[in-house]
């Protein structure tokens, strides 16, 4: 069984390489969207890398989106729903949605739930 200390060294590594990559090819200071798992809820954040803020966020904490009872809120349907909150918040907050924005997945792989998150993204008119 691999130890704890190795498996956080690996995911430490796996999210340096994505914000590496992210740093490389945001050369223009675009906005960043970042997507986080958590073992019971989903976050997003709208974050300005430029100015070190977030510009916005939004979670499955809030309690527009925990209509039922469930257990866990990580599954793709929450995942769709947080990003057309998203996209509400974005729009009352007066950011455009085709100024082009950079996706942050973190360690995650870019299936399932990540998917779905930025396949709903898109489809609301958000350009990353």
């Amino acid at each position: 069984m691999a130890s704890v200390a190795r498996l956080n060294r690996q995911k430490a590594k796996r999210i340096a390489r994505v914000r590496a990559n992210l740093r490389k090819g945001n050369r223009a200071g675009k906005p960043r969207i970042y997507f986080h798992v958590s073992g019971r809820h989903l976050y997003a954040q709208v974050v300005d890398d430029n100015a070190g803020k977030t510009l916005l966020s939004c979670s499955t904490v809030d309690k527009a989106l925990q209509t039922t009872a469930v257990k866990s809120f990580t599954n793709k349907e929450f995942s769709a729903k947080l990003a057309h909150t998203l996209v509400g918040k974005m729009q009352a907050a007066n950011l455009k949605l085709d100024a082009g924005y950079i996706f942050d997945r973190g360690a995650k792989l870019y299936h399932g739930r990540v998917k779905s998150f930025a396949d709903a993204l898109r489809e609301k008119g958000v350009s990353i």
